[in-house]
């Protein structure tokens, strides 16, 4: 899959979903972009690796007695929310409505 690139109809339909409004220039450099980052994901796929290697979450491993200590998770309401909500292209009793999102295969 080396040669797999977004294709401009693939392109197209995920502007539609992501119901963004995209000048002709930005949606070719936006393409661009997105294929460049593809090319990318398939170089890392090309290196191999061990079969039995672990994931990691980050490159360090980071021993117990070194690790930064978890902080208390704290709800703090935000001031004004609406100022937020009022910029979503669409949104009902005081919340973001999402496109619906086509159930099927894109491309």
């Amino acid at each position: 899959m080396e040669d797999e690139t977004i294709t401009i109809e693939m392109f197209n339909e995920f502007v539609q979903v992501a119901e963004v409004e995209l000048t002709p220039e930005e949606a070719v450099s936006i393409r661009a972009k997105m294929n460049e980052q593809l090319k990318v994901i398939h170089e890392l796929e090309a290196i191999p690796l061990e079969a039995d290697l672990p994931p990691v979450i980050h490159g360090n491993p980071y021993p117990r007695e070194i690790q930064a200590p978890l902080r208390e998770d704290i709800w703090t309401p935000f001031e004004n929310p609406q100022s937020i909500i009022s910029q979503a292209p669409r949104s009902q009793d005081g919340y973001i409505v999402s496109p619906d999102v086509p159930h099927q295969r894109l491309g």
